[in-house]
């Protein structure tokens, strides 16, 4: 009994080793896959009206989106730069706002959400720094 037990242990430790790397790589494989296409809707220019709370005034806005870069600009307010993204999933992206030009027209290191409402439409949201309260918003359509 005793050496039926021990060849069991050792077949077991032989078929781990022989299969671990595959399925250890399967899962890597899995897993990246899944996060590439949970950042893929983003992956596009979308452009749109934005609507500023405080005074009520409008602007529009283009997000350009490419791999991991995120180019924003305002052309109405003249000011612009980059979203540094902070996390994402398959509806929803959060950044910190990186203005590189217009500071002194723009509101500089905020807060943006993205959210998908459809393959065509995503919601922008925008908080200044140290805050949650929204306070812009548009509804960006894809080009």
């Amino acid at each position: 009994m005793r050496i039926f037990q021990e060849t069991r242990i050792v077949k077991s430790r032989i078929l781990l080793r022989t299969l671990g790397a595959p399925i250890l790589l399967l899962l890597l494989c899995a897993t990246l896959s899944a996060q590439t296409k949970s950042s893929n809707w983003i992956k596009r220019t979308w452009e749109g009206t934005g609507y500023q709370t405080d005074d009520q005034s409008t602007w529009t806005m283009r997000l350009t989106a490419r791999g991991r870069r995120f180019s924003i600009e305002y052309p109405s307010l003249n000011c612009g730069g980059r979203w540094q993204l902070v996390s994402i999933n398959a509806y929803r992206a959060r950044f910190r706002e990186r203005l590189d030009h217009g500071q002194d027209k723009c509101a500089n290191n905020g807060n943006v959400i993205i959210e998908k409402l459809s393959k065509r439409q995503v919601v922008f949201l925008y908080s200044n720094a140290g805050t949650r309260e929204v306070t812009a918003s548009a509804v960006l359509n894809r080009k």
